[in-house]
């Protein structure tokens, strides 16, 4: 059985985010609760799940607690793999609650032909930055990378600033030495006269 490598990012934020792996057969009910578990959302919230074309821009909702399909004598449950159109498919989580509201964006990134032995799943394999509920750690982390992004680009500026300035001063000085050069360097050097000196 092959597995299912989601990205659930922060849309405010896409170095928040969770690496989360679950099988084609699982439903998005399970897709759901691994999400909710990944960012400890409160449990009295709303959650909303949109299929979602390349550019965020959200489509038909998914029914996060799916019922059992008939088929003949057998009970199918709606499984993952019968939402998967594209290999880089996306889709939109909305979260709300009385107090906050935030969206994720979840993009499946690849697909391993074999699932790891003994493995349960859906599992979280990668986790990144608070989650977006704690507001007090996301304010910090928010904080801290305003002015890591403000320090690189006065690096980058300062940097750029140098070199420009090395530019037009090599450029003064090679206007410079072309009016004391000589206009025939052979009538002020003689090499010939050279090699005989050292001769000497």
């Amino acid at each position: 059985m092959s597995v299912y490598k989601f990205r659930v990012a922060f849309e405010e934020d896409e170095n928040i985010y969770r690496d989360i792996e679950i099988q084609p057969s699982q439903t998005m009910k399970d897709l759901n609760e691994i999400i909710i578990s990944a960012f400890a959302l409160p449990e009295k919230s709303s959650c909303r799940m949109f299929r979602s074309n390349d550019n965020w821009h959200k489509q038909d909702e998914m029914d996060l607690n799916p019922k059992a399909i008939k088929k003949g004598k057998n009970v199918l449950m709606p499984m993952i793999i019968h939402f998967i159109d594209d290999p880089h498919q996306r889709f939109l989580y909305e979260f709300e609650t009385t107090k906050q509201s935030f969206s994720l964006l979840i993009e499946l990134i690849s697909i391993n032909t074999v699932a790891k032995a003994g493995e349960t799943y859906p599992k979280i394999l990668k986790s990144l930055g608070p989650s977006p509920v704690k507001k007090e750690d996301l304010m910090a982390h928010l904080s801290k990378k305003e002015v890591e992004d403000e320090e690189v680009v006065y690096g980058v500026d300062k940097e750029e600033d140098d070199i420009e300035g090395m530019g037009e001063e090599g450029e003064e000085v090679e206007e410079g030495l072309a009016e004391d050069m000589p206009d025939d360097l052979g009538g002020e050097f003689n090499f010939e006269e050279g090699v005989e000196d050292f001769k000497e």
